[in-house]
């Protein structure tokens, strides 16, 4: 197959839209869609190799895939060590531990996934897995085991049978596609649903080449104009894969189609387009464990110099490991490969063999302990010990609904809300011994209003979410109205937020946070009067970890132990953000309802506890089961009866 310098800048067109959507570098939230070009690319290549080798009958499958592996795996295996070491001398054993699976994931070409099946609401940030990007190798690999196979057994059918199957290939994947609309999450990771992007490029390989310059250079404007769009105004909103994804995918197809076109044909052809080419394997791999672990470190929030200084060393690892690790093994000299094949087949598999053992060596150890000397004893009872209960998060246990008590009658107490409602479920097993609690929660749900809900715009599986948050609050709304002595606690994750009528379809947005908790004062107001007045309390919200993410991983970093992960000041902006917000929620309710802020059990004399005799919090937010305990022994004679309702007294 004849080199063409036109996809080699395509390929720079792509990575370029990857690096400016993670590195944020200009207005392109859509440059996330140059996953996709790849995915066309290598469509079209590899159909086109295949094809020509089986029609010169010199095709073996032997060679195809040691040519695989040669391209793919000498960069990816370096990575994955270079990301190894570095974890080992950062992350604690939480974080080192889904690393660990990560790393023997990416090597069996399996790690898509596994993200996929981490996905969900207590998933981990992005920033924590610096082989997230690899889920995309994943895909592509996936393809490469399905696509050659089938298409040398069809091609003894001739090249019409080939294209009927792609064309069966596109309708279908794109088909179900639509069909799974709300399922995103399951579309976006899993190999069968980015197929359709893989059809389009292979099919480009029945299209008749362009008979006129004239028609290149179309095709090429209008492909680069179709892809330039979805960099421009795509976002992670965008419903995806699906039929948006056509339009950066056909474009790459057209420009593949005119990538030969004289005039605007060097806008690929250029010497900077096809260098970045050239190397934009290598810079995929890079970037994001770069940015990641540089995140890690401290800077959450990349300024222009940091960006600056990230992308230029990105290009700089990038070129390097080009010209020492995919050229020596792809390079072919006059007397051969530099590394002969059968050698190159050991050292890959041994390697690729060891990289894995690691990762789940790692993973089964639970991140390698050994790492923190005395800190890794404290850690390690609340991860693998007889503590874990209590440094998990606090909901954990109750698969909504669920009670406290397996007595079949009325319950005594009914706690609703999102995932920082149930938080306080392993708290009230035993505060409250002796009362039937019943938890309904759904996670990023409101519970406040009798009409409005959550507006799901922007979420990764929006539909799924409307349907199951909407569910929830019937069910719980039903079990309050069928236990009419039952006391109704509300808790929350109170946060000024779009809200949607359930019935009319209006949006509630307010412009400021005053304007927001009244609107929740009058909505929880409207939903005691439609049950009958009972009793009702309102659960404030709990300081958080001021933005140092789970207290135990904090205390269990490698290099650094921050006074912080012990406690932070009332003053930290995060946690001066909650309880202003506690106070303005409590300024709103109606006089008829209680208020109780969670403030006073956890911050006493203006600093707020994250690790006392263990972890407070599971992670940034959410309490643990200790955490949980701790709120609930404070709060449990108010809920009760026993005691008069207590307000923000720890800013006093």
């Amino acid at each position: 197959m004849n080199y063409r310098a036109d996809i080699d800048g395509l390929r720079a067109v792509a990575v370029i839209g990857v690096l400016m959507f993670h590195f944020s570098l200009g207005p392109f939230p859509g440059g996330f869609t140059g996953v996709d070009i790849f995915f066309v690319i290598s469509g079209y290549l590899i159909t086109k190799l295949i094809i020509e080798d089986v029609e010169q009958e010199k095709f073996s499958f032997r060679r195809f895939y040691v040519r695989r592996i040669r391209r793919l795996f000498p960069a990816l295996l370096f990575t994955l060590l270079c990301s190894l070491v570095t974890a080992a001398f950062t992350f604690p054993p939480e974080e080192m531990s889904r690393f660990g699976m990560s790393l023997a994931a990416s090597v069996f070409s399996v790690s898509n996934i596994l993200f996929w099946s981490e996905h969900g609401y207590f998933d981990v940030s992005s920033h924590l897995k610096p082989l997230l990007h690899t889920w995309s190798l994943s895909v592509e690999e996936q393809f490469y085991l399905v696509w050659p196979f089938a298409l040398v057994l069809l091609l003894r059918f001739g090249r019409k049978a080939a294209a009927v199957a792609l064309l069966i290939v596109f309708v279908s994947s794109l088909g179900v596609n639509l069909a799974l609309e709300p399922y995103q999450s399951t579309l976006f990771y899993l190999s069968p649903f980015r197929f359709f992007e893989f059809a389009i490029g292979a099919s480009l390989v029945f299209v008749p080449p362009a008979r006129s310059n004239g028609a290149m250079e179309c095709a090429l404007v209008a492909g680069l104009t179709m892809i330039a769009y979805a960099y421009r105004y795509f976002t992670e909103a965008t419903l995806f894969p699906s039929y948006p994804a056509l339009l950066p995918t056909v474009g790459a197809a057209l420009v593949i189609w005119g990538g030969q076109a004289r005039w605007s044909g060097r806008l690929l052809r250029n010497k900077a387009a096809v260098s970045v080419g050239l190397i934009s394997y290598s810079l995929y791999l890079a970037h994001w464990p770069i940015l990641v672990f540089w995140q890690y470190s401290g800077a959450m929030r990349l300024v222009w110099h940091d960006r600056a200084v990230l992308l230029a060393l990105t290009f700089v690892i990038a070129a390097c490991m080009y010209f020492f690790l995919e050229q020596p093994f792809r390079a072919r000299r006059s007397g051969g490969y530099a590394v002969l094949p059968r050698s190159y087949i050991l050292i890959a598999a041994s390697t690729a063999a060891t990289v894995s053992a690691v990762g789940l060596h790692v993973w089964a150890s639970h991140g390698w302990f050994w790492r923190l000397g005395e800190r890794g004893d404290f850690v390690k009872q609340f991860v693998v010990g007889d503590r874990s209960p209590e440094a998990e998060y606090g909901g954990n246990g109750c698969a909504s609904p669920c009670s406290t008590s397996d007595d079949r009658r009325e319950p005594d107490v009914i706690f609703i809300g999102d995932s920082h409602s149930r938080q306080y479920y392993f708290g009230a097993k035993e505060a409250l011994a002796g009362l039937k609690v019943d938890f309904y929660e759904f996670s990023s749900c409101q519970f406040y209003s009798p009409e409005y809900t959550r507006d799901y715009t922007g979420f990764s599986d929006p539909v799924l979410y409307d349907r199951g948050c909407r569910k929830a609050r019937a069910s719980a709304f039903q079990a309050v109205e069928n236990a009419p002595n039952a006391l109704v606690v509300i808790g929350e994750y109170w946060d000024p937020m779009a809200m949607v009528s359930e019935g009319s379809g209006m949006l509630m947005q307010a412009t400021t946070a005053e304007g927001y908790y009244r609107f929740v004062g009058s909505e929880i107001s409207r939903l005691q009067q439609e049950f009958d007045g009972r009793r009702m309390i309102v659960l404030g919200s709990v300081p958080t970890t001021g933005g140092i993410g789970s207290p135990l991983s904090c205390y269990g970093r490698v290099y650094r132990l921050d006074p912080g992960c012990l406690s932070q000041p009332i003053a930290n902006p995060v946690i001066s953000r909650r309880a202003k917000t506690n106070d303005i929620l409590k300024e709103n309710l109606p006089s008829s309802v209680e208020f109780i802020d969670p403030f006073d059990a956890l911050c006493k004399h203006n600093e707020c506890s994250l690790i006392t005799d263990g972890p407070i919090y599971s992670d940034n937010t959410h309490l643990s089961g200790l955490g949980a305990k701790m709120v609930m022994a404070a709060i449990a004679p108010i809920i009760r009866g026993d005691a008069p309702t207590i307000g923000a007294q720890a800013l006093k």
